[in-house]
């Protein structure tokens, strides 16, 4: 037989337990969220998933642009280019829509 006030201890060690958890992913979620205009000099730009587990990527860092491929366990650089004279610096892009992928993976192609 079970005691009432065992239940209870057990049920108020189960929430208190809950309660850490979601205060560990909170504090977590605040301690890892990028800072704007914190001076990082990579930013990413865009990604588009190409596959269920890849997709390509692209790297803002200084005045380049890096497209890369991402894999599961593999990262390989596809191209480096140039940051567009149109585009915006890494520092106010936070506030600006991200430029579409496709147009320009269109515009590397025909180059």
């Amino acid at each position: 037989m079970i005691a009432p006030g065992s239940t209870l201890q057990t049920v108020l060690a189960l929430i208190a337990v809950l309660a850490l958890i979601m205060a560990c992913a909170w504090l977590l979620r605040r301690v890892q969220r990028p800072q704007a205009g914190s001076g990082h000099p990579l930013r990413l730009r865009g990604q588009l998933m190409v596959g269920p587990r890849e997709r390509v990527v692209l790297i803002e860092i200084a005045d380049q642009w890096i497209v890369a491929g991402v894999s599961a366990g593999n990262v390989r650089p596809l191209a480096v280019l140039p940051r567009p004279g149109d585009a915006a610096p890494a520092e106010s892009a936070a506030a600006a829509p991200l430029p579409d992928f496709r147009t320009l993976l269109a515009r590397f192609g025909k180059q």
